[in-house]
Formats: C-alpha cells, structure tokens, sequence
C-alpha cells in the first residue's frame, strides 16, 4: 500500500517553522506510514469567486487526484483540501480510497457538500477531533461514509517546561496568557482583568489562521501582540504565566484546541470558556458570577474519546461572554497555588497520555492502513 499525503502548508512553510517549532504532524505521519507529502502551492490566491473555485486548495486537490496511482490511498489534512479530492476522484473514476481530517464540517455548505460527495464516492474516512462535528459529519454523510472520533495531538517533546530556563525571570506580580486568533472573545478577557493586579499578555498573531484577532481600549495590564510569535518564543511565555486563558466565541468547532493542547502540554493552569465545539480536553469546575463552582462540566473531557482514569481536574470552566464569571475563574487559580498546581500538573499528564503527537501518528497511521486494506 502505497500512501500520498496532501497537506495544507508550503514546503517553505514547513521549512521555516520546523527550524525553531514544534514536530509537523503530517511528517511524523508521512515517515510512521511510508507515505509522500504533497504540500499546497504557495503562489498566490487568485481574488474574489475564482479565488474560492480555483484557489491553491483546490488545485492541489485536482492534480492529486489526476496523478495518483492505482492502489495509493489518498490522505487530506482538512476539508479545504479533501472534500475537492473526494469530489475529483469521483469525476475521474478513480476507486483510490481517501482518508481526510475534518475541523468545521458543520457549516450548512460544507455538510451539504459532503452530503453530495458521500453519494458519488463511497470509500471515504472523514477523521474528526469533536463530538459535535462528529453528529453533524454522520447526519451529513447518512451512514455512508466512516466518520471517525481521534483525539487530536501536540508535541509535548517540544511544549514542555523542560525546554525552557525560567530561573532568571523575576516576576514583580502574577501573568496571565492568552493566544490565539480565530474565535477568540479578547473584548471578555480584556473587561475581565481590567483594573486587577495582574499582568496580561495577549498573543492574537497566528501563524496559521486566516483572520487575525484584534481588541481596543487596552487597559495599561495589557499587551496585545497581533504579530506572531515564534513557538519558542510562545513556549516562554506558557512557562512563566500563572495562568493560561482561552477565551473563545461560542462556536460550534474546536476553536482554540492548539493553544490549549500547547497550555496543557506546557504545566500550566488552563481556564477556558465552555463552548459549543468545545468539549474534549477539558474536565473540571465550572466557575459561576457568584464564584461558587459546579460540576455542571461532567459531560466535558476526554471520556468522550472513551479514555478512562484521566488525570481531574485539568482546567477551569467559564460560560461564554461572562465578564464576571471569568475574573472570578482567574482570581481562583491566581489565589489557590494548590488548585492551580493541581490543574496544572494534570493538564500535562492528559497531554501526554491523550493528545501527544506519538498516540495520533499511529492512531491515524492505523486508521489510513485499515483504509488501504478495505479498497
């Protein structure tokens, strides 16, 4: 069995944010499954309507499925890229079976593009890291696509405390970090600390979303930073924070997933807004106006995955766009160092036992290779 990967980013991406960054999924899956990376082109987007029908995507897409050999199983690393190959293929006749991971296939022209394509093309895998995007790929496919549940990953080699020197920092009051770009409800987080004795540094560039987030009127504890910022740079960051905040919109997707992964993966506190999409990393207190907590977050956490005996509770839960509830979440973890080591130290063991990169390359290697024998 032979295996083609495609992939979202340029080869002169890869190169670059591999030099100082955490290890590239996609290559530690290309090397567990012997299989060929084919990056996205990198020249540029054409604009407007032709730009959606004909974008780097796409074209990446048809030249895969115009070129593949027999037998090759198909990998796509998003639905941008794998929803055109399913497409393709099924134009071309081709019978090469298609593995693809999906990240937002909830909106209403994704699922009906996918209720289209499980129609034509019936050898298909759609891999999904949420609950709710999960109900929506199987309603969307109606039974005739595998719509797989696999925990998603990150590098806790790279994103560990290990790496980092924090002897000679010197911290006149406590910190808080925040990162991240799409989805992010910074306006929440910025009334929430607004006047505490805390310092708050928000890193809103991306290296890898298409919008970038943006606040204003910044209280004088804030920085916003809109620039991205290197990953060892970032991985400072999480080190000497005393709190990790992820404050996102309510969406439906699994907004925020890297950052928090990253927080978790780094031993640091991690409070979160309990989102539609939301759902899987985190178990632990739901903090209300009132600062009481409740367990109201049971049905949160990686017993979705059907893990058991994870390490509880590794975060703190606050309801969406509630000012209130979030500083009272942030005066608990800044004021209980016992809670806050608590939630601290079982972040990383649920990155480690969960979401490490090691458990998804082979999980997904598994997943292509059952694939390839069911063609």
């Amino acid at each position: 069995m032979s295996v083609l990967l495609l992939v979202s980013a340029t080869a002169e991406d890869t190169e670059r944010l591999l030099a100082n960054g955490p290890r590239r999924d996609f290559l530690e899956l290309a090397a567990t499954t012997g299989g060929t990376v084919l990056c996205r082109d990198g020249s540029k987007k054409p604009k407007g309507l032709r730009g959606k029908l004909f974008g780097p995507h796409v074209r990446q897409a048809w030249s895969a499925a115009r070129q593949v050999e027999s037998g090759t199983v198909l990998f796509a690393d998003g639905e941008h890229n794998g929803l055109p190959l399913v497409l393709f293929l099924a134009f071309l006749r081709r019978d090469n079976p298609v593995v693809f991971l999906g990240h937002y296939v909830s909106k209403t022209w994704k699922r009906r593009a996918i209720r289209v394509a499980s129609f034509l093309k019936r050898d298909v895998t759609l891999v999904v890291h949420s609950v709710v995007q999960k109900r929506a790929a199987e309603q969307a496919s109606g039974g005739r696509w595998a719509i797989t549940l696999l925990p998603y990953q990150v590098d806790t080699q790279f994103w560990s405390r290990e790496n980092v020197d924090t002897s000679a920092v010197i911290a006149t009051r406590k910190r808080i970090v925040a990162a991240g770009s799409e989805h992010r409800d910074y306006p929440t987080l910025i009334e929430a600390v607004r006047g505490l004795d805390v310092d708050v540094m928000i890193a809103a560039g991306s290296h890898w979303a298409r919008e970038t987030a943006s606040a204003a009127d910044l209280p004088a504890n804030v920085t916003l930073f809109t620039e991205p910022l290197t990953y060892a740079e970032l991985r400072d960051r999480y080190a000497a924070a005393d709190a990790v905040v992820m404050p996102l919109e309510d969406v439906p997707n699994q907004s925020g997933i890297t950052g928090m992964l990253e927080a978790m993966a780094m031993g640091s506190p991690l409070i979160v807004t309990a989102s539609k999409g939301q759902r899987e990393c985190v178990s632990g207190p739901l903090v209300r106006e009132t600062g009481a907590t409740e367990n109201a977050m049971a049905a949160r956490g990686p017993q979705l995955f059907g893990v058991t005996g994870f390490a509880s509770p590794n975060g703190v839960y606050v309801m969406p766009s509630d000012v209130v509830s979030l500083r009272k979440a942030i005066s608990l973890v800044l004021d209980d160092a016992s809670f806050a080591n608590t939630i601290a130290a079982n972040g990383r063991e649920t990155a480690e036992r969960v979401f490490s990169l090691e458990a998804f390359t082979a999980s997904l290697a598994s997943i292509i290779s059952n694939a390839g024998v069911a063609e």
